[in-house]
């Protein structure tokens, strides 16, 4: 295979920021309700693109019908706006639904941390949806949070306090700490962490970079450890949600780059357990060894 390294567009680095988890499987129920709603409980700072952005599209295109249909034009322009008016109804649903853009992220894969305790490495945590959702699906675990929190990936005033207060809104708070930190070079002992995980964050980098942040994972956890990574799926749903121009072709893209992620997973050390997609996602679930 062709040494590709992996470069996503700032659109895609921005929703891919807002990812979150949408599975049958996943620990706690949701829906585009709970998703609603839960923007009043939490609050994990994304931009109001990516919460309302879609809303506001169906809103604007059916008052621009409705105008139309009042002055009686109702030629390609009312098809336009009625095309645009169902893109943005779908776009919100896509990103409520399964993005699931504004609740607490659920877990890709019952498979890990079954034993429910543990000491969990969390890489790239931004305001927490992940943190909070593994601690809610896995009420015995504590979870060491990482980030640098440098650049913007979706999230305003992304910071280790938004964090903090999100795992308190929760009721977890007393079983999360943050560290900055960069996942390339963490500042722990080896053997220190019973598993780890990634969402949306170990794939922006490139790939040299991946390796040496799975590198710094493997040396960190504990034997037979496991690393649970998740991405933005380029599915039927991402694709409803985010204009076709935008799509890469790195691991963002329609040619995911499976067999890259497999070699770099058995050159670090990790045996791969699991693969899997979700509505909007795709995950890994890997084993030290």
């Amino acid at each position: 295979m062709s040494d590709v390294r992996y470069s996503a567009k700032r659109p895609e680095r921005h929703l891919n920021a807002a990812l979150t988890i949408g599975s049958a499987t996943m620990s706690h129920d949701g829906g585009m309700l709970t998703s609603l709603t839960s923007a009043f409980h939490y609050d994990f700072g994304y931009s109001w693109p990516f919460t309302s952005g879609h809303l506001l599209v169906c809103v604007v295109a059916l008052l621009a019908g409705a105008f139309a249909w009042w002055r009686g034009q109702r030629g390609w322009l009312l098809g336009l706006a009625a095309l645009v008016a169902v893109w943005g109804l779908a776009g919100a649903i896509a990103m409520h639904y399964a993005v699931q853009i504004n609740e607490p992220a659920r877990l890709a894969s019952e498979r890990f941390l079954p034993s429910g305790g543990g000491r969990v490495l969390e890489l790239g945590a931004g305001s927490g949806r992940a943190t909070v959702g593994l601690l809610l699906a896995r009420p015995q675990a504590r979870v060491t949070a990482v980030d640098l929190y440098k650049g913007y990936y979706g999230i305003d005033d992304n910071s280790a306090e938004r964090l903090k207060r999100n795992a308190a809104t929760a009721g977890v708070g007393d079983r999360v700490e943050v560290t900055v930190a960069d996942m390339r070079q963490l500042p722990f002992e080896p053997a220190t962490f019973d598993a780890a995980m990634s969402v949306a964050a170990i794939d922006h980098l490139d790939w040299p970079d991946i390796e040496k942040a799975l590198r710094e994972t493997a040396r960190v956890l504990k034997p037979d450890g496991q690393l649970l990574v998740v991405s933005l799926n380029s599915d039927v749903w991402v694709r409803v949600a985010i204009p076709p121009a935008i799509h890469g072709t790195g691991f963002w893209g329609s040619r995911q780059l499976v067999q890259r992620w497999r070699d770099v997973f058995a050159k670090t050390g990790f045996d791969i357990t699991e693969t899997g997609t979700a509505p909007a996602t795709l995950y890994w679930l890997v084993t030290r060894r």
